[in-house]
């Protein structure tokens, strides 16, 4: 017997709404929840929410129906669940004919309305996660996908200025940026209908959770016709909040109670159990191959030891991929064939590439990314940062010197480069005459055999480089940087990986929880150290 089953589910009403009630299973239990016995059940107002609130055959599934369930079980309380459209279920919490919903985050203009806890206030200020949430909700432009390459989402400025047609969900709050930018916005009453909207033409995009909306168009029948943007709009933590205006006993302690009980699901591991029957491998789906990074030997980020990749690049992608829960592999090759790989699509990702708008045909860049040439602003999902410097042979060390490039050329300096590499613009308007090389090792061993005289190499890779080729004392380089540019992890355009360009951005938040929890800091402090440099 279903857990459902088994708490006595009664058929749809005329109304059209599935209850659920929740029946109590003991008198011992009604004494932990009020001294008196409440006169009817504890109301829920659900929306159809698929997989975490939904109707199926008379009966009310989903991993809140299932984790409400168990808690209200727990604290004694009998209970039903009553399905509406979004709107609906908002005006009876603001009434108290509910007393209390899933699947709705905090907003201020909610707060006369319904209870919050302190945390849950504060996710807007500090963008810390509260314990007591629910599920954590990321939305996305759900497209036609007949428009998919034709469509861009870089900002809500941008989507404005191209005056695309934008769906929204009645009483739906979205994101404080989402409104700033008054876009041209269509009013449609529920999900279900906004997709049927973009699968007619009548809009062009229509934010959406990703999970949802994937699961919604599966059970339309729309999933050949609708897809989504990989650029994610935002993420909230979604709440099961309670009405101020319940007439319910105590109701301020049942939340609590519920919180707390909720809690101990998650630290138990009992929530996760009840997440993954849903959503198993995620809402990724299972992937076909393991994902493949290309990238060269460049100590001490990514490179082989023993057979092994090791690396700094290479622990920060080994933690991330493992919490993404996707399958990887690395692969070592030159620059020139690895960057050939991602032309062709035999690759997924590349591991330390700079942004350069050559490139966009075959990598996905975020915005942020691409701003960098003109802003100089470091994006914030940069993998590190490389500063060039001049390596010269140390016995050249206090006669040669840079001060710019002009002077390089009129001193007749011989000048190393690697193939492909893209170094920054004033290193290519500068016109040097260069010897090109196929790898790092090739363009020091250059210095070592007086072929040239300069060469141009991220400091803490041709530090790291000659240290393992034993030249740390026969080569140097000279104190004035060329430049600074940051380096990333973009994936390719030109791979069949399904759903690549989301995976990208699911990277880079986990790269930035890396950062804000020290864990990057401890990776890289662990291959860089001051015993490195030649300050």
């Amino acid at each position: 017997m279903s857990i459902l089953s088994s708490f006595g589910l009664s058929s749809i009403s005329k109304r059209g709404v599935a209850t659920l009630v929740g029946l109590l299973l003991g008198a011992a239990f009604c004494s932990s929840v009020t001294a008196q016995e409440p006169a009817r059940p504890f109301r829920f107002a659900m929306e159809d929410y698929p997989p975490f609130e939904y109707e199926e055959g008379g009966e009310a599934k989903g991993i809140n129906v299932e984790v409400t369930t168990r808690i209200m079980d727990r604290l004694g309380i009998p209970f039903e669940m009553a399905f509406y459209p979004f709107s609906r279920g908002w005006m009876l919490l603001q009434k108290g004919g509910v007393d209390a919903a899933p699947s709705v985050s905090y907003q201020p203009f909610r707060e006369p309305y319904l209870l919050y806890s302190d945390a849950q206030k504060a996710f807007q200020s500090t963008g810390h996660i509260p314990d007591d949430h629910l599920w954590l909700t990321e939305y996305v432009f759900f497209v036609h996908r007949r428009l998919k390459d034709s469509l861009r989402f870089r900002s809500y400025a941008q989507i404005k200025q191209d005056n695309y047609r934008v769906g929204i969900n009645k009483d739906y709050s979205y994101h404080p940026a989402f409104w700033e930018q008054k876009l041209n916005t269509h009013m449609i009453i529920n999900p279900a209908d906004a997709f049927r909207a973009l699968a007619e033409g009548r809009i062009e995009m229509f934010p959406m959770d990703r999970t949802v909306g994937l699961w919604m168009l599966k059970r339309m029948g729309l999933e050949s016709d609708i897809t989504h943007l990989g650029r994610p709009l935002f993420r909230k933590p979604y709440l099961m909040v309670f009405s101020r205006s319940s007439d319910y006993p105590d109701i301020t302690g049942v939340m609590q109670r519920f919180y707390t009980e909720l809690g101990v699901m998650r630290k138990s591991g009992e929530y996760d159990k009840i997440y993954s029957r849903y959503l198993g491998m995620g809402d990724l789906g299972a992937p076909r191959r393991p994902l493949r990074f290309v990238c060269e030997e460049w100590a001490p980020f990514e490179y082989m030891s023993d057979g092994t990749p090791e690396g700094i690049d290479v622990e920060v992608t080994d933690r991330i991929m493992k919490r993404l829960g996707i399958p990887y592999d690395i692969h070592f090759y030159p620059w020139s064939r690895a960057w050939l790989m991602a032309e062709k699509g035999q690759a997924e990702a590349v591991l330390s590439i700079s942004y350069e708008a050559s490139r966009e045909s075959v990598l996905y860049y975020t915005p942020e990314q691409a701003e960098f040439a003109e802003t100089g602003m470091l994006p914030p999902d940069y993998l590190w940062q490389a500063d060039y410097v001049f390596f010269v042979k140390q016995k050249h060390a206090d006669t040669y010197r840079f001060e710019s490039y002009e002077q390089v050329k009129t001193n007749g300096y011989r000048i190393g480069s690697n193939k492909d590499y893209s170094y920054d613009t004033a290193f290519r308007e500068a016109d040097l005459s260069c010897r090109e090389y196929p790898d790092t090792k090739a363009g020091l061993a250059a210095l070592i055999e007086e072929e040239i005289d300069l060469y141009p190499m991220v400091k803490t890779i041709g530090l790291a480089t000659l240290k393992e080729m034993g030249l740390s004392e026969s080569v140097t380089c000279l104190p004035r940087p060329l430049f600074s540019k940051p380096y990333l992890v973009p994936f390719c355009r030109t791979s069949d990986y399904p759903n690549l360009e989301y995976i990208m951005y699911a990277f880079y938040r986990e790269l930035a929880r890396l950062r804000r929890n020290g864990e990057y800091e401890e990776i890289y402090k662990r291959y860089v150290s001051p015993v490195n440099s030649i300050e």
